[in-house]
Formats: structure tokens, C-alpha cells, sequence
């Protein structure tokens, strides 16, 4: 006995099972990322209150923020002097390199000069990161 209700393609080929199988996930993958993507689009931003009466460990958020930024300012100011160090070791490098007219060692201290002296340019700056 013969089943007449199988699915038949364009073609006039009969489909398969996984032929059927593969077509419905396609489609439901579609709809799930679909659903998704309105789900990201319609995302609700919430802020935390920060003027109130709450306690951490004894600390209010006022002076608990405090001690972080004396923290990141500690570290910072000792960031910035490693970084002069270094910008004073590429410009060691740098006249020694002149000294023996050595192109790839002039090379070398000037690149350590630079990042010497960005890392000393980005600790200073601290205050354009944290607001």
C-alpha cells in the first residue's frame, strides 16, 4: 500500500524526512533570531540610584567611591613615573644608537621614547576616563 499525502517538490521529486526536517529549522532559526533581534532593539536601560542612604560594610556609595578613585589616582601617579623611566631609557638608547650609527637601534630607542612617554601622556590624562 502506497502513502498518496507524502510532500512533493517543485520538481515532482518526492521529498525526504531530512529534506522536510532541514526546510522547518531553517524556518525556526529564522523566527528565533528574528524574536531576538526585536528583543535587542527594544532593551530597557536602568541606572542605578546614586544619591541614597546605601550602606556597604559601614560606607556609603560617596565614600566608597572615594577610595576608589585615591586608589586608581595611587596608581596612576606610579604608572606615569615607570612611563618617564622608560621614555629616559629610549632616549639612552637613542644617543648611543647615534654614537655607533646603528639604524635598527636608532629605531629601537625612539620607539621606546614614544611608549615611554604615551604611557606617561595616557596617566596624566586619567581624568578624560573616569567621569
Amino acid at each position: 500500500m502506497e502513502i498518496k499525502n507524502k510532500p512533493v517538490s517543485a520538481s515532482g521529486n518526492k521529498r525526504t524526512f531530512f529534506s522536510v526536517l532541514k526546510d522547518k529549522c531553517g524556518h525556526i532559526i529564522s523566527v528565533i533570531s528574528t524574536v531576538m533581534t526585536m528583543q535587542m532593539m527594544t532593551a530597557i536601560s536602568a541606572f542605578a540610584d546614586s544619591g541614597g542612604g546605601a550602606t556597604s560594610g559601614g560606607l556609603n556609595g560617596d565614600a566608597g567611591e572615594a577610595q576608589f578613585y585615591e586608589v586608581i589616582d595611587f596608581f596612576a601617579k606610579w604608572i606615569g613615573r615607570i612611563g618617564l623611566v622608560v621614555g629616559f631609557v629610549g632616549a639612552i638608547m637613542f644617543a648611543l644608537a647615534i654614537k655607533n650609527d646603528d639604524a635598527e637601534a636608532k629605531t629601537r630607542g625612539l620607539m621606546t621614547l614614544a611608549s615611554g612617554f604615551v604611557v606617561f601622556a595616557v596617566s596624566q590624562a586619567l581624568n578624560m576616563f573616569m567621569t
